[in-house]
């Protein structure tokens, strides 16, 4: 699943897979279908967690790392995959306000 995720990457940004590889510091692959706790299951938000859970989840570090997923969609759509892609975007646009910053 790593190989697969490095040379999907390595297509994205038309590098060689290995110049990716040889910049990998680690990686880590979980199967959530067969986690006990989750069960395969999206994101959900505990009662009382919706005004601020999935903006704690999204917010930036330090303007280095930056956070997609479903889980951190605070608009409306999280544990969709219309959520998923649109936090994508979001945290693109980040990256690149980040960097204008810099």
């Amino acid at each position: 699943m790593i190989e697969r995720a490095i040379s999907s990457l390595a297509e994205a940004v038309k590098l060689p897979a290995n110049q990716i590889s040889n910049q990998l510091q680690s990686a880590y692959f979980h199967d959530w279908e067969s986690d006990e706790f989750s069960q395969g299951a999206y994101s959900y938000v505990l009662v009382g967690g919706a005004e601020t859970a999935q903006k704690d989840l999204a917010a930036p570090l330090e303007e280095t790392l930056f956070f997609a997923g479903e889980a951190t969609h605070y608009e409306g759509h999280h544990a969709t995959v219309h959520g998923a892609i649109a936090t994508g975007r979001r945290a693109a646009a980040e990256i690149i306000n980040a960097e204008g910053r810099g």
